[in-house]
This record gives structure tokens, sequence and C-alpha cells, in this order.
């Protein structure tokens, strides 16, 4: 039996993962423990893990335009989370010792303070692994394959602040990704293991969405993620595109009011956040951020995917699911509701989508992620137990 301290970023796109892998350690006799926001007590709660909570909640939310006043505001609750992390996890470590320390790359520090204190660590990341060949690969992109190759040594690591994690010296890095999406994957060597995806063993729905409609109709899913928010537009351009169709068209609006969507047809249905699993057990097509976890869950339901990122890591994953051919990506300055309905009918109809798309759930589906997570950490964790051990 291990005894693990887990440090996530307070964010449902960085919580939500680590669930299943604490119901799987403690349903096989391990003690997890988990420093995280008030917010999401409750849940980490359920897995059965051990909860340390933070004085504040997380809600973290990034808009579509950038408002320096807002963005000030941001960091300095960031800074006040992350002393109250430190804090929290400085008192843990004083007073027991866990075999491993398990954190997220949003938190670096939580390396320096777990060394300090003599205990190991794994490293948690929710999206793709970067190291000095994704950095060159990234700005060869960019910048042209000279520039790109000067990029390709360790020094390179230093230029961007997950690669420094993921060279640093952890028992094991659990990446919550298929090596199909994860950028130069032949160049991580054996302790990172790709675990993903990390999902629920069941799919929970809500009551006030119409579940007999959604079993029957046609489903397309819309979500761009719970923090990088979209405006109003975003949502009236989908809108246009499908209405009075034969699509059930759900969004889940997050931060952007569903009345500011104006008067909606009846195919058409706006609330903040829909039971995104569950829904897609039924949908037919899932516009997204192309987020890792939503990308993921795409996948292990078969669903192709319209993507339209934002920010780099959702343009790699989009970039790699247009590539196997389970997705179409779209510039966010196109969107267009002819060009929605063109995808849309190509996606659902062209049959080398279905294959590519059924392809990959099938390869999600022969991996039981959690439990190949829950094994990596017990492994490590009993290398650090019998690294102390040697060492007296």
């Amino acid at each position: 039996m291990a005894d693990f301290l887990f440090v996530p970023y307070s964010s449902h796109g960085h919580v939500n993962p680590l669930l299943p892998v604490l119901r799987e350690l403690v349903a096989g006799g391990d003690r997890a423990s988990v420093i995280v926001a008030p917010n999401f007590a409750e849940a980490v709660a359920a897995t059965g893990a051990r909860v340390l909570r933070l004085p504040t909640t997380s809600h973290v939310v990034v808009p579509e335009r950038f408002d320096p006043v807002d963005e000030y505001q941001r960091l300095v609750k960031a800074l006040a989370d992350r002393r109250a992390i430190w804090a929290l996890l400085r008192g843990e470590l004083r007073h027991q010792r866990p075999d491993l320390v398990v954190y997220d790359p949003m938190i670096p520090k939580v390396f320096d303070i777990a060394c300090g204190h003599g205990v190991p660590t794994a490293l948690f990341s929710t999206t793709y692994a970067q190291n000095e060949h994704v950095i060159a690969l990234t700005v060869s992109r960019h910048l042209g394959t000279a520039v790109g190759d000067l990029l390709r040594t360790p020094l390179a690591r230093r230029l961007h602040p997950w690669a420094v994690e993921t060279a640093r010296d952890h028992r094991v890095v659990l990446i919550n990704a298929l090596p199909e999406l994860q950028p130069a994957a032949d160049t991580f060597g054996r302790r990172v293991r790709f675990v993903g995806p990390l999902t629920a063993a069941t799919a929970e729905r809500c009551d006030d969405l119409p579940w007999p409609e959604i079993e029957r109709r046609r489903v397309l899913l819309v979500s761009p993620g719970t923090v990088f928010t979209r405006g109003p537009g975003f949502f009236r351009t989908v809108v246009e595109a499908f209405a009075d169709s034969e699509w059930l068209v759900l969004l889940a609006t997050g931060p952007t009011a569903p009345e500011s969507l104006g008067p909606l047809p009846p195919n058409v249905i706006a609330r903040r956040s829909v039971p995104q699993t569950a829904v897609l057990e039924h949908a037919e097509l899932f516009l997204t951020h192309a987020g890792m976890n939503s990308t993921l869950e795409a996948l292990a339901a078969g669903v192709p995917m319209i993507l339209v990122p934002r920010i780099l890591d959702q343009r790699a994953n989009a970039r790699r699911v247009a590539e196997l051919g389970a997705g179409v990506r779209i510039d966010a300055k196109l969107l267009h509701p002819q060009l929605l309905r063109l995808v849309a009918q190509r996606l659902t109809t062209d049959p080398a989508v279905r294959t590519a798309v059924d392809a990959l759930r099938a390869r999600i589906t022969a991996q039981n992620g959690p439990a190949v997570a829950a094994g990596a950490l017990r492994e490590a964790a009993d290398a650090s137990c019998r690294f102390d051990h040697t060492s007296r």
C-alpha cells in the first residue's frame, strides 16, 4: 500500500482526468491526499481520497479579448492561490512523508518544495508533453525548418516551462494522451507514460435536457471548453448554420450567458454546461476547441470533430486529429455558416472519416487509462520506497 500526495491545477480540465486515477488507487488499497480548491473538494472526496482544501474557490476563465485589468486581477489571484498551495504542501510534508508527490506542470514550484523535503515526484500532465524536439517542430511550422533545427538541443527546453518540467528527475511522467496525439512521440524515454484517456467509467446525465430527443435525433454538440471562452458571435454563427435543420444542436456556452444569444430556433438548446461524455454517447458530430480532454472523450465515443482551437496546444491537437482523418480544423476567423454546413456534411458522410474515427476508438478501448496510470504510480512509489530503504 502506497501513500500519494496529489497537487493538481484546480480547473476542470486538470482535476477531472485525475478523478478516475484516484478511484483506481483507492480501490486498490492505496492512500491518496489531494490539495484542491473548494469547488472541486466534493468530487475529489467522492473518489475516497483525502481532501486538503485550499482557502479560495478557483474559477479559471480566459476571455476572447485581452483586458489588462482582468488579466492583472487574474494574476494576483493566481499568485495568492499558489502561495496557499505551497503553504499546505509544506505543512503536509512536515507532518507526514508520502511515498510520492504527484503534481501538475502548471504548478512547477511543487517540485522544488518536494525535493527540499526529500520526497520524490511524478508529473501528471493533462495535455501532450514538451521537449526540445516538440519545440523545434512547433517553431519550424512558424519560422521554417532551419530555425527549428537550431532548437534540437536540451538547451531549448528552457524556452518552454512545461519542457523544463518534463525533463526533471521524476520517477514517472504521466501524459493524458495517446502516442498518436503526441508530437515527436518517439523522442520520449520509457519514463514518460501515455495513459489517456482518463475518463469516468460511467457518464452522468443531467435532468434538464430532453434525453429521449437526444437519443433519436442527429446531435451536434458544441463546446469551446471551460477556460478559453467564446462570445455570443461564435455561437450565433453556429446557430445560423444549423437553424431549423435536421440537427439537434446542443450549445455549452460556459461563461457566455445563453440569453445573450437572443431567440433560438426550436432545434437549438443552449446551456452554460452540459454533461459532455453523456451527450457524446449519442452525438454524431462535435464542434470543439480541441482541448486534450475533449478530444479524447470524442474519440472514445467515436465522434468526428469540427476543430476550432484558440491556443498553442489546442492548435497542435487539432492539427494532429485532422492529420489522422478524424476531424477538420477551421480557423475561428474563417468560421461561416456555409462552411460549417459543408464540413458537417463531409465529416458525417465520408467513409474515410468513419474508418479513421473507428480505428482511434478501438485504440482507446484497448487501453484502460486509469488502471495504466495507477499502475505506473504504484511502480514509482515502490521504487521510491526501495530506494529509501537502500539509502538507509
